[in-house]
């Protein structure tokens, strides 16, 4: 056998027509983090600042859920191949096209590296708010659509951790 070289294989499935900048295998890889974010993408290869990293695809649906991005008050991009594996970060590397669907590196990004989306930064309501483990300086600690207010959990999330934070001081 060797060392066979391994196909560049497109990341999206057959039924969504493949396009120029769709993502591959052999520039992403989708793996399980070492923290409680779970399976998120890391990059192959290196990617510039203001470079476009990916042309996202998928299927237009009217409501938000995990594998969505929002591109307008009314519509959700469906995309559980690429998109989906995204890990939120408040200082992410990378931001979301919306007139072309393309994710855009904000800053340089080296191989090897998590692929990074703010998600208030699409999203007017998220599907699940949840605790912030992305670990930046300025983590806002809980994520929400931009367009809400922390739900009752992250109120006391919230809570808890302005008390410790005062405690610490």
């Amino acid at each position: 056998m060797g060392n066979a070289a391994v196909a560049d294989a497109p990341i999206y499935p057959g039924l969504i027509p493949a396009l120029a900048g769709h993502p591959t295998t052999g520039r992403f890889e989708i793996v399980e983090s070492n923290d409680a974010r779970g399976r998120g993408l890391r990059a192959k290869v290196s990617f510039r600042q203001g470079a476009a990293v990916a042309r996202l695809s998928g299927v237009l649906v009217p409501q938000s859920s995990l594998d969505t991005i929002q591109i307008s008050p009314s519509l959700h991009l469906h995309d559980a191949w690429f998109a989906r594996f995204l890990l939120h970060s408040c200082e992410p590397n990378l931001r979301i096209d919306i007139s072309t669907l393309e994710a855009i590196a904000v800053r340089d990004i080296a191989a090897g590296d998590y692929l990074t989306l703010d998600y208030a930064a699409t999203e007017d309501r998220l599907a699940r708010q949840f605790a912030c483990e992305c670990a930046a300086a300025a983590c806002r600690g809980w994520m929400r659509g931009r367009k809400e207010e922390p739900n009752a959990e992250g109120r006391a999330f919230l809570a808890k951790r302005d008390a410790a934070r005062k405690g610490s001081r």
